[in-house]
């Protein structure tokens, strides 16, 4: 091998542990705000409601920036794209962390805070919105198809590792000041935008300047896995919304039990995740077919463990089985998608995808959390029909699209 082999190699690897990197620090962002917003808010004096209007009001703007990003990123590049992304989300944190400091001491009333949170809020989501479908587009570009289901998995799982890294950076950053996380975490995100500039090129992407033609993606064959996409991101937040109100009312325990309880069933999910996603999927070099067909097989044994073990140790074990089935079908699905397009609309059907992705996030919680109401296991019963139709759905698709998977 060459000289000018190794360094393209090498510039090629850096690229992409710079761009997952990326993800990793979009995670961190999302879920840190859970952490320290709240306690924060209350601190001067914004109502509970309030609050959550504010997470509320960033997770809608997502879902709709994230559906229009889709030609900005065609038109101005995938590198560009999340440059944009990253400094919007390094400012925005930054600021947000001094509009809460000046609060802190009295120079900003509760009524100014929040509106200048909630601006900053939308700010922030209009700029991420875009990061994963550039970084998505841009590594399936730079990537065999025989290596294409990998590539999205460790998508998935740097993502999932910033959801984890976010309110572990909140608590014990805390420890420095109630806002010092914004700054830090706003300079993490500066300082992975740097690199990106100073070492990520994008040799294949070519700026279409004249409007592509307007697809009508209801009828297109990636329809339904657009779907399952959605109802799999539904099934995980969902998840994560009542599994405190079933270890509380399964065990009969007070709030601080329920929270230590949630916190091992929570991290033994998103462990099982990340290594199937990590390791297994790249390992093995797994495709569509045995990707969707393990994610469901695992996701309805966990439905099965949830519902017939009850023990804590049969919780964890549930929760360790649901988190490597979404390990395998998240993958899976997505992997599917990107095969049913072409080149030119990889962007558009990233952009579309995550907006659907966070449809399934706002309305999953709600969803599963009624169902919960009806019965402590109607919502598993729910889960475990749901993967039998994705499952088939699946099987009628890939009679019809035999020769594409």
């Amino acid at each position: 091998m060459t000289f000018s082999d190794t360094y393209s190699l090498f510039h090629e690897r850096l690229s992409r542990w710079l761009l997952l990197s990326c993800l990793m620090a979009v995670g961190i962002g999302q879920s840190f705000i859970f952490t320290s917003l709240p306690p924060i808010g209350r601190e001067i004096g914004l109502a509970d409601v309030r609050i959550s209007t504010l997470i509320t009001a960033g997770a809608a703007t997502f879902v709709v920036a994230a559906f229009l990003w889709g030609g900005i990123i065609n038109r101005i590049g995938r590198v560009r794209s999340v440059i944009i992304g990253m400094s919007s989300y390094a400012m925005t944190i930054g600021l947000t962390g001094f509009v809460l400091q000046e609060a802190l001491v009295k120079h900003l009333s509760a009524e100014q805070t929040y509106y200048l949170v909630f601006t900053l809020r939308i700010v922030f989501s209009l700029g991420i919105a875009g990061v994963l479908p550039s970084i998505q587009t841009y590594l399936i570009a730079h990537t065999d198809v025989k290596h294409r289901s990998s590539t999205i998995a460790m998508i998935g799982a740097s993502f999932s590792i910033g959801m984890i890294l976010g309110p572990a950076f909140a608590s014990l950053l805390s420890s420095l000041g109630l806002t010092a996380p914004f700054y830090i975490i706003a300079f993490l995100a500066g300082s992975i935008a740097l690199l990106v500039v100073f070492f990520v090129k994008d040799t294949k992407h070519v700026r279409q300047f004249v409007k592509p033609p307007k697809i009508n993606w209801l009828t297109q064959p990636v329809m339904p896995f657009l779907c399952m996409s959605s109802l799999s991101i539904l099934s995980m937040t969902g998840v994560q919304q009542i599994m405190s109100f079933l270890i509380q009312d399964r065990f009969q325990l007070d709030v601080a039990q329920t929270t230590h309880q949630l916190g091992f069933a929570m991290m033994t999910m998103s462990c099982f995740s990340i290594l199937v996603q990590m390791i297994l999927v790249p390992r093995f070099q797994l495709g569509v077919v045995t990707l969707i067909f393990s994610g469901v097989g695992v996701g309805v044994l966990a439905q099965f463990a949830f519902i017939f073990l009850d023990s804590y140790a049969g919780v964890l074990l549930a929760m360790g089985l649901f988190g490597a089935g979404f390990g395998f079908l998240f993958p899976g699905i997505v992997t599917a998608q990107t095969l049913l397009v072409k080149d030119s609309q990889q962007s558009r059907l990233a952009s579309i995808n995550a907006s659907m992705q966070g449809v399934g996030a706002a309305v999953g919680p709600v969803i599963l959390a009624s169902l919960y109401q009806l019965g402590q296991l109607v919502p598993f019963f729910a889960l475990m029909c749901s993967l039998i139709f994705m499952q088939g759905v699946f099987i009628y698709c890939h009679s019809k699209l035999r020769h594409v998977f």
